[in-house]
């Protein structure tokens, strides 16, 4: 594997870094054997950055890596990535506590890449440097507790040069791939931080797995078309690491066959590998990808759960489905047959739109910005119409009686 260096920290990463937040998990946790497998993989292959933060799992998630590097001995030959739940820092005081239980999570003396979470805007910044983040910051680095510091960023390409150009960061992290080239900092903020050699880390760089399976029938068209035999997650890995400013992408893997499937893309794709007629094919697809889909979601799960039991992201996902597939049985879309089916509880708790009562706890936490109560109300017309709120709770009760739920 050909690693990229960081120009202002002369640091070497994989050019594909492996995206803990995905792990599989069962009713008791993070599945250890199977994640354990895949990680151990992915170093002994040549990737050295492994990424998870505080609020992911409530901090299983952080466990889970600490449990699986220190069982494989494997913690000093990757890099681990981290962040810093901003939402629940009040004090320079709530840094320390919380830095401090990341480490005894991750089982680790340090974090080698520590980002400040889920930034949106300039104020998020300055709150966290009136209560003295940048002396929280140089106490750590001083120590050798923190190596790296940057921060995640789902805000506004407007605000984006002030908080980069507002503490001397080593990297910065970027939700980034073709459908989202002009999305938040957009491309426009990577060629900032490359101009001043900060580390860009990429994040969806296949909008929560949209890119990498199954795509519309009009996009496998083209591809046959234009004789395009690259698969869809290759195209879309390839379309970030053709690009000379990506220092390293973060993908969410869960199966090992995905894992040595991306390790295989990361060596063969180096930068401007890629062809101008795919360049050309891609840019195509995106066009009718963005005509299609209809809720910029990712699948990412940061409003959830849900103080009503909706399954959010399920919900939005099965909605896209409709609009980018148009598949249909006996003249019905297959999204409303699994929408009515998943969602509705008979294959376990109801997890449907319909359930929302507009509280807005997802709001705040969603990375981009949707207004999910709104939306959850389009998807619920869509699929069951004004009088669902009404006639849903007596159907449950029907199915149960009949136990088919």
């Amino acid at each position: 594997m050909q690693y990229r260096t960081i120009t202002k920290t002369g640091e070497k990463l994989s050019p594909l870094g492996f995206g803990a937040m995905r792990l599989t998990t069962t009713m008791s946790g993070t599945d250890l054997k199977k994640a354990s497998q895949e990680i151990t993989y992915a170093i002994n292959n040549g990737v050295n950055l492994i990424d998870t933060a505080y609020m992911y799992g409530n901090g299983e998630n952080e466990k889970a890596i600490g449990e699986i590097l220190k069982k494989t001995g494997l913690r000093n030959k990757v890099n681990i990535s981290t962040k810093m739940n901003r939402l629940r820092i009040k004090t320079y005081n709530d840094m320390h506590k919380m830095f401090n239980q990341e480490l005894k999570n991750l089982q680790t003396d340090h974090i080698d890449y520590y980002f400040i979470h889920n930034i949106i805007g300039y104020e998020d910044i300055e709150k966290l440097q009136k209560n003295d983040l940048n002396k929280f910051i140089e106490e750590k680095k001083e120590t050798g507790e923190i190596r790296n510091i940057g921060f995640s960023y789902h805000g506004p390409s407007n605000q984006f040069q002030k908080i980069v150009d507002s503490y001397p960061w080593d990297m910065c992290l970027l939700q980034y791939n073709y459908l989202d080239e002009n999305f938040q900092a957009g491309k426009k903020g990577i060629q900032y931080l490359h101009e001043k050699g900060i580390g860009i880390i990429i994040m969806e760089p296949l909008k929560g797995g949209l890119l990498a399976g199954k795509l519309p029938p009009e996009v496998e068209k083209l591809k046959k078309e234009k004789n395009i035999t690259r698969s869809n997650a290759d195209l879309g890995l390839s379309w970030l690491l053709n690009q000379k400013e990506i220092t390293c992408i973060l993908s969410g893997m869960n199966s090992l066959e995905m894992v040595k499937e991306n390790i295989k893309i990361a060596n063969t794709t180096q930068v401007n590998t890629l062809k101008k007629e795919e360049l050309k094919t891609i840019e195509e697809i995106k066009n009718i990808i963005l005509k299609l889909n209809k809720i910029n979601c990712t699948s990412c799960g940061y409003c959830m759960p849900c103080p009503r039991g909706v399954s959010i992201p399920e919900c939005f996902q099965t909605y896209n489905e409709k609009y980018l597939f148009n598949q249909k049985q006996f003249g019905i879309h297959e999204a409303t047959i699994n929408y009515i089916g998943g969602l509705l509880g008979t294959v376990g708790p109801a997890q449907d739109a319909s359930l929302c009562t507009q509280c807005n706890a997802c709001v705040s936490k969603c990375p981009q910005q949707l207004p999910i109560p709104n939306l959850l109300e389009t998807v619920n017309k869509e699929f069951h119409g004004n009088l669902t709120k009404k006639t849903l709770p007596l159907l449950r009760q029907i199915l149960k009686l009949f136990k088919i739920i």
